[in-house]
């Protein structure tokens, strides 16, 4: 393959790595030496917490320090940014601040994104950029995901969100996942010309056969993202039932060397169309995602150096 590709896992700090003992050489490492030891073994990572809450800006500086030159993180959107109704207590007191009285709440108790007003989303948008800013100013910023909820349709006024993005994040590369068959396959042309005309890179989905959005491989922008979620059609059919499966239920899956390299080819033809290529592993359940990046880079002919070893790491 010509230019390099890069491999890595979303959310390094998941509960159900940690847990699994296999990984980490502690379970009780501090966050410092936890960030610091996964960089020893990948140079790029997805995080996933930014979904839930807008990240502390000193929390972002603190990542910056921690990891080397050249390490690079993707940055999930924050909730509210892509059509999914936040938690109540994750919402910004400025944000807050402009919704209504008694805003319409979800069966959960999260605050329905329809209770936002535009300010309150390019207020949201601002707090955003201000907290990944250090990362991006730092060179270390990869793509900032925007993975739209189940419930987003295609329509024009979803279209003119798109188009809306670089200009809302200025100059940082944006990565864009449905969820919704409306997109894809129902509109396939209509979407991937609407993500090429604003150099929005397609996330090319692996996912159950259940899932809505079956697997394009196409880019759409000088980036292109491979995300894969593993292929548990039981954990994805309980959620489309109406149930609640936990990120490990839905998502515990271990592909074989097999299905991995069934995937190159696509991979390949992708590489050839793109300036660069990031695989993220999403199969987030005991040490899964490291087990099959681990496997992926060695598919792809890279170093898969098993561990990091500066002993000051765990203090």
């Amino acid at each position: 393959m010509g230019r390099p590709i890069r491999v890595g896992i979303c959310a390094w700090a998941d509960p159900a790595l940690i847990e699994a003992g296999t990984f980490y050489p502690r379970k009780s490492m501090t966050a410092e030496s936890r960030l610091r030891y996964y960089a020893g073994v990948f140079d790029v990572v997805e995080v996933n917490s930014s979904y839930y809450a807008i990240p502390d800006v000193r929390n972002t500086l603190r990542w910056v320090e921690r990891t080397p030159a050249g390490f690079i993180f993707h940055v999930k959107a924050y909730s509210l940014l892509t059509g999914h109704h936040p938690r109540a207590e994750s919402v910004p007191a400025d944000l807050t601040a402009l919704l209504p009285r008694s805003p319409a709440r979800t069966r959960r108790g999260e605050i329905d994104a329809s209770s936002f007003p535009p300010e309150a989303v390019d207020r949201a948008f601002h707090l955003f950029r201000t907290a990944v800013q250090p990362i991006a100013e730092a060179g270390k910023l990869g793509y900032v995901l925007f993975q739209f909820a189940p419930w987003v349709h295609f329509d024009a006024g979803r279209l003119d969100y798109l188009a809306s993005l670089p200009a809302r994040l200025p100059g940082w590369t944006i990565a864009v996942e449905f969820r919704h068959r409306s997109w894809l396959p129902d509109h396939v042309d209509e979407t991937l010309r609407a993500l090429s005309d604003a150099r929005l890179a397609h996330v090319i989905v692996d996912a159950p056969a259940t899932h809505a959005v079956p697997r394009v491989t196409t880019a759409t922008a000088p980036t292109a993202v491979f995300r894969l979620h593993g292929r548990n059609s039981h954990g994805w059919l309980r959620q489309l039932r109406g149930e609640e499966p936990t990120v490990r239920e839905k998502y515990d899956y271990l592909y074989s060397e097999g299905e991995l390299r069934a995937l190159l080819p696509e991979i390949e033809g992708v590489n050839q169309e793109a300036e660069e290529v990031f695989i993220s592993f999403n199969n987030n359940n005991r040490d899964y995602p490291v087990q099959n990046a681990l496997m992926m880079r060695r598919l792809l002919g890279q170093p898969t150096r098993a561990e990091a070893t500066p002993p000051d790491l765990f203090a």
